[in-house]
């Protein structure tokens, strides 16, 4: 690595877990990929984080640095990433750059509860967000096909309705096997870092993640899927997906989570949802209705209170 002085960066804010546990870590990993927002490093364990630019908003496994972006600081996929105690250092060659953890805001990525809603809140809070979803989402994925799409996307669009079908049906019967071949058929499919199907899943796994919820059989079938097929999809994704499965997401979704579970009026969930939409082309929309999805179900495996 370059004996130059290193460029110091802080670490304004991050992920609490994941603040803990590089308190305690050491040795060397590597930058997985670089976006102008966001770097992936993998960690000398291989768990996948972000270094994301000011802004960016919270997540699990992120940390927020205090810069506008990342261009322009000769970042490229597999150079080393060594980690101490309380920094990660970048091996850019002739300019490390050093992230100092000290001193950052500690934010908790998990959900809250909703298991004390009053009967028909859940089916009522999933109709609200279908409803915005359609409104203001993106086609291309969950939503349907967009109105230009080709024989391909529509085909996609096809495979993921069919998949959703499979899982909730899965769900509703118990039947563990089928929610196996339910997560399979959405596992990475659709295009992009996330693909739809993975963004689906993340929604819907939110929900059964919950305490008390009434699909908690779908996390450890998820789990097993993901260990037994990660080639299945985009390291983002799995990261991604594991995240949900400890009911751990981005800020955006448990804000929405947060409304929801306070039964808040329509008009606080419609700027909440906005927000969630704003994630990603499809993602957003794609996430949003598997939320939406899994409140549903979750409202009728409750039954009669």
């Amino acid at each position: 690595m370059s004996r130059c002085a290193p460029v110091a960066l802080r670490v304004a804010s991050g992920d609490d877990r994941l603040l803990r546990a590089l308190d305690a870590s050491t040795g060397r990993g590597r930058v997985h990929s670089v976006f102008t927002r966001v770097v992936n490093v993998l960690a000398p364990g291989g768990t996948l984080i972000a270094l994301a630019a000011r802004d960016a908003g919270h997540a699990p496994r992120t940390l927020t640095a205090d810069v506008t972006d990342w261009a322009g600081r000769g970042l490229r996929s597999g150079q080393a990433a060594v980690f101490a105690p309380g920094s990660i250092t970048l091996a850019v060659p002739g300019r490390p750059v050093r992230l100092a953890t000290a001193g950052a805001q500690r934010w908790s990525a998990t959900a809250p509860p909703v298991a004390g809603l009053a009967p028909g809140a859940c089916a009522a809070a999933a109709d609200l967000l279908d409803r915005l979803n359609r409104d203001h989402g993106v086609p291309g994925g969950m939503l349907g096909a967009a109105p230009q799409a080709g024989p391909m996307d529509a085909a996609i669009v096809r495979a993921l309705h069919h998949g959703r079908a499979l899982l909730l049906d899965a769900l509703r019967t118990g039947d563990t096997a089928l929610m196996r071949q339910g997560v399979l058929a959405l596992l990475g499919l659709g295009p992009g870092l996330t693909p739809a199907g993975d963004d689906f899943l993340t929604g819907l796994t939110l929900v059964a993640a919950l305490p008390g919820s009434a699909q908690a059989a779908l996390v450890p079938v998820l789990r097993e899927v993901l260990s037994a097929h990660p080639e299945r999809t985009t390291d983002l994704s799995l990261a991604t997906l594991r995240e949900a499965a400890d009911a751990r997401a981005r800020a955006e979704l448990l804000d929405v989570l947060g409304l929801v579970a306070h039964a808040a009026a329509p008009r606080e969930l419609h700027t909440a949802v906005r927000a969630v939409l704003a994630i990603g082309h499809t993602s957003g929309s794609d996430i949003l209705s598997g939320l939406a999805a899994g409140l549903r179900l979750e409202e009728e495996l409750r039954g009669p209170l």
